[in-house]
Parts: structure tokens; C-alpha cells; sequence
């Protein structure tokens, strides 16, 4: 546990290395077949955070019953599907993207870097439910700091595609947004 804690600090100073534009970036990261098996430790790591987001939300429901029905509480079997969905479904999407562009070796450096901000996203998140079961946020500016999140997101997405694939901008661009819209189209069906 704690090789993988130090080895968590030292992806996540890299992600925000990278989204600074700081070189040397890249030396956080091991893109090795190893190293993009061990970015998904983030999955182990990440788990604390992703209560905090559910417990977050839930408690949200709860409260504000005017904003939202009581079945619209995220159960075990709905956090266990977004779960998988945060971490199973993009290594298929960044798959399908790089063979589309023809970059298939840039793949694994791809995952690994992904993998590493989704961990740093998924604590952002958390922070904002953490202030809401705290008492320091209400419902409305859980709502904004959520919509600043969703920008954030977007960056970072961007930032990751941009760096970690080598792309003009805007190839990055359009990287970035294929696994997004997939999620979204994904999301849109089940619901």
C-alpha cells in the first residue's frame, strides 16, 4: 500500500505538471505496459473519494426532496455501474479513438496519464460533496461548483489527449471529445 501511495503522488504532481504546461512533465509518468497496469490503482485509491461523492449525493436527495424524487438516489448497484463506467469504459473509447487516428503506439501513455487525472478529478469532485455534508455548501452552490467542475473536466480531458498524445490542439480536440461523447451516448441510452 505504500509503494502505491508514493506512486500516486508522484502521477498526481505530474498531472498537475502537465496541466500547467511545466516540461518535464512527462517524467512523472512510467508508460511502460507495467506502468499503465499500475495507473489503474487509482480504481483501489480513488474508492474513498467516490463514497464521499455518493454519500454526497445521496444526502443531497435526501434533503431537498422539492429538487428531487426519493428514487433518484444512487443505490449500490448504480454506484457500482458508474464505477465500472468511469474506469472500464474509456481504455475501449481511447482504443477505438487512437486506431481511428492512427496512433495506436501512443495508447498506453494515453491510459496512463488518463488514468492518473480521473484519480485527481475524482478528488475534486469529492471536495465539493465533502462541503456539502459538511454544512459549508447548499444545494445551489453544489449545482455551480458541479457546472465549474464539468468545465474543469473538459480541460483536463483536453490537456491529458494534447500532452499525452502529441496533437495539435485541435486534433486534441476531437481526441479528447470522442470517449466523452460515447459516455454521453452510452448514458443517454441506459437512461
Amino acid at each position: 500500500m505504500r509503494r502505491m501511495l508514493a506512486d500516486a503522488n508522484l502521477r498526481v504532481r505530474g498531472v498537475f505538471a502537465m496541466l500547467a504546461f511545466r516540461p518535464g512533465w512527462r517524467g512523472h509518468f512510467d508508460i511502460t505496459p507495467l506502468g499503465v497496469g499500475r495507473s489503474f490503482n487509482g480504481v483501489i485509491l480513488a474508492l474513498p473519494a467516490f463514497y464521499l461523492m455518493v454519500a454526497g449525493g445521496n444526502a443531497m436527495v435526501a434533503q431537498n426532496p422539492v429538487l428531487y424524487a426519493p428514487d433518484a438516489a444512487t443505490g449500490f448497484g448504480d454506484a457500482a455501474f458508474a464505477w465500472l463506467r468511469i474506469w472500464g469504459l474509456f481504455p475501449l473509447t481511447a482504443f477505438l479513438t487512437v486506431a481511428i487516428l492512427g496512433i495506436r503506439e501512443r495508447l498506453g501513455g494515453w491510459l496512463a496519464v488518463h488514468n492518473w487525472a480521473v484519480f485527481v478529478l475524482l478528488h475534486l469532485q469529492a471536495l465539493v460533496w465533502v462541503l456539502y455534508l459538511a454544512g459549508l455548501a447548499n444545494a445551489a452552490a453544489v449545482q455551480g461548483l458541479l457546472g465549474l467542475y464539468g468545465l474543469i473536466r473538459y480541460y483536463v480531458h483536453w490537456r491529458v489527449a494534447h500532452g499525452a498524445l502529441g496533437l495539435p490542439p485541435l486534433v486534441a480536440t476531437a481526441a479528447a471529445a470522442i470517449p466523452l461523447v460515447i459516455e454521453a451516448i452510452l448514458l443517454a441510452l441506459l437512461a
